[in-house]
């Protein structure tokens, strides 16, 4: 399961990568690619699942019973970065360089001096249509390069501030010596190539730097994962292999969301404010005859949001609450906030903390520090939207939203079992 974990992070660069990659191993368990513009013939016990807008997923396989409910599992296919602007190159001190905006909210710092490359989404126009296909570039184009310390003495004292504008547009060539003309747009060039089309077939493109250096164990025991994005592919990839991991059937319905642009917000088509999953859940429940089904279905339905989570940083103790502060490797962490900005209720935390004790996995709890601001989830987001009752819960992690996160090795099979056991279970709770 850990191969396919690695496998899956050096795989999934963007967004877009990551649904690919997740349609490739639902493909293999037998699920059926459904298009929202067609009708559906959904069938008890069969596996199904739907893409939008290329970077954003959902998968199913369908209960015994329309009304009985929803089992979902959400996570999310972005992670923050650097995206390069629609016309990005220009020339300056003879570097030809690429003008990025800042997606989200990375540790800056962590992109300097590292081995980037390019990778996201190309639109052709061929035989009057327009093709979306995916890019990516394995080769080491581009660097963030810092200052030298001798013409910045005090950046070990007094930190490492980078202007966005200025400081962080990557270099990617030098410009050429003999007087011949620079090729205006490298990158499109660089496009053809590697898809080995004409200039003239590239409609648009959306790129973003990547790390190519690839995921990998860490420490004396190999306790440790170290990878970009795994803030929140790991989510992602336990969701997906949860759901496909072994046969079941069920009176409920089994069913994963990967949405994309959690980290700015989650306020676009494909995000977890849409009504992608609601839109997907009257479908699934739309052709029960009684009143009012897709509310019948919702009311008797539950929601795991599963995103990272912080876990305590020995440099810096002082910023975790001294009674919350989980650890890697001891199982997963069930997110709390007074304020919702995760959903965890008293109701929901109890749910999950059984499913952990019924397979045998120990369960941790995470409060942020209350002086200082929290973070957010699509948890929020999920149970306003829908209006069921929603737990956030992650695996703990370091580092979070820079271009290397360290995550446990052992934490990842731990919450697989505990979604597998969410999606099986035949009565979730009963309330007296």
């Amino acid at each position: 399961m850990l191969k396919s974990l690695i496998d899956y992070l050096n795989q999934s660069v963007t967004a877009y990568h990551a649904v690919l990659t997740a349609e490739k191993a639902l493909k293999s368990a037998g699920f059926t690619e459904l298009d929202e513009k067609d009708a559906w013939d959904l069938r008890p016990n069969s596996k199904y699942y739907v893409i939008r807008s290329q970077s954003a997923l959902a998968a199913w396989q369908m209960g015994n019973g329309k009304s009985s409910g929803i089992r979902l599992v959400g996570a999310h296919t972005d992670s923050p970065g650097l995206h390069l602007k629609p016309k990005a190159q220009y020339s300056k001190s003879g570097y030809i360089q690429l003008g990025v905006e800042v997606y989200g909210g990375p540790l800056l710092a962590s992109w300097t001096d590292r081995d980037l490359s390019l990778a996201g989404r190309v639109i052709l126009r061929q035989n009057g249509k327009l093709r979306v296909v995916p890019f990516k570039s394995d080769r080491v184009l581009l660097r963030v390069p810092q200052l030298a310390i001798h013409l910045n003495r005090e950046v070990n004292e007094k930190g490492l501030k980078l202007n966005k504008q200025t400081h962080l547009p990557p270099i990617l060539a030098l410009e050429r010596s003999n007087g011949e003309v620079v090729d205006a747009n490298l990158i499109e060039g660089l496009i053809a190539d590697a898809l080995k089309v004409d200039r003239n077939e590239i409609a648009s493109w959306q790129l973003e730097c990547y790390d190519t250096h690839e995921a990998t164990f860490s420490g004396l025991n190999d306790e440790f994962i170290v990878s970009g994005r795994i803030d929140n592919l790991t989510m992602c990839h336990a969701s997906f292999q949860a759901l496909i991991s072994k046969p079941f059937t069920a009176s409920q319905t089994a069913m994963i969301a990967l949405f994309d642009n959690e980290e700015i917000g989650s306020s676009t088509e494909n995000g977890a404010a849409s009504a992608f999953v609601r839109d997907i859940i009257t479908r699934v429940v739309g052709s029960d005859n009684s009143d009012y089904p897709t509310q019948r279905a919702l009311a008797n339905s539950a929601c795991i949001s599963a995103d990272g989570a912080h876990a305590i940083h020995p440099n810096y103790e002082g910023y975790h609450d001294p009674q919350h502060a989980v650890k890697m490797n001891r199982g997963p962490v069930i997110k709390v906030n007074a304020n919702h900005r995760y959903a965890t209720s008293a109701f929901t935390s109890a749910i999950f903390e059984q499913l952990c004790k019924e397979v045998d996995v120990p369960v941790q709890h995470y409060v942020h520090k209350t002086d200082l601001p929290c973070g957010s989830t699509i948890g929020p987001i999920t149970a306003t939207g829908l209006g069921i009752p929603v737990v956030d819960v992650g695996n703990a992690m370091l580092s979070m939203h820079s271009i290397r996160e360290t995550a446990g090795a052992k934490d990842h099979e731990m919450m697989i079992k505990v979604l597998e056991r969410f999606f099986t279970k035949a009565d979730l709770v009963s309330v007296d």
